[in-house]
């Protein structure tokens, strides 16, 4: 979908200031990027609810404001707490069938057990290195990995970055539709016209469901 997360190639909002090396400012932060790792759905795609956020909140509440309201869209939706238990932490918390509790001492041990979305299945590639490519100027209303600043811009392929779930359809539990991702390179001009620096080039991670062949 078209919404404010989609910033790649927009302007206005003024120059990126990194404050510091520092990945955590305050204590929070850091409970939720654990607990966002913790509590697991069937979908690591699921969870893109931060993209529904009103414009405005998204960009005032950083990424770990986002990263809070994501969690709680998740585990609402799976029935783990309720709307009152939210509103209401220190009360007690309903248990739910079918998901395992983590105890204290096993937190660290599940954190280090990564979990990703690529897939063992033998799917052969739609294109190759060095294919010219074209990216599809679709506009879904739902969930999709292809940056809007793309669509409809000429590239080539230049790796093949393996088999993985395709997030468009899993994210909504419509099944892991496995394909190959690439590695597509553009010219900056391609992008930004003439004012682009034409030794320039962006390199975007694309689905084969987002490319088609360039004539």
């Amino acid at each position: 979908m078209n919404g404010i997360h989609d910033m790649g190639g927009m302007d206005g909002f003024g120059e990126v200031l990194p404050q510091d090396n520092e990945a955590f400012h305050e204590d929070w932060e850091k409970q939720i990027f654990v607990a966002n790792r913790l509590v697991r759905t069937p979908s690591l795609n699921e969870g893109r609810s931060t993209e529904y956020m009103d414009p405005v909140d998204y960009l005032g509440w950083g990424y770990f404001g986002r990263s809070l309201h994501s969690l709680e869209r998740k585990v609402l939706r799976h029935g783990l707490v309720t709307e009152e238990e939210l509103e209401n932490p220190e009360g007690r918390v309903a248990r739910v069938e079918g998901f395992e509790v983590i105890k204290a001492e096993e937190v660290e041990a599940r954190f280090r057990t990564r979990r990703g979305s690529r897939v063992q299945v033998n799917v052969s590639p739609k294109f190759q290195v060095g294919d010219r490519v074209i990216v599809k100027n679709e506009h879904p209303p739902t969930y999709t990995r292809c940056p809007r600043y793309v669509r409809g811009i000429r590239g080539q392929v230049q790796r093949d970055r393996g088999v993985w779930a395709f997030p468009d359809t899993a994210s909504y539990g419509l099944g892991d539709r496995p394909q190959h991702c690439y590695s597509v390179r553009f010219a900056a001009t391609e992008l930004w016209g003439s004012r682009a620096d034409p030794k320039d080039r962006v390199f975007a991670d694309l689905f084969e469901d987002y490319l088609e062949v360039a004539s």
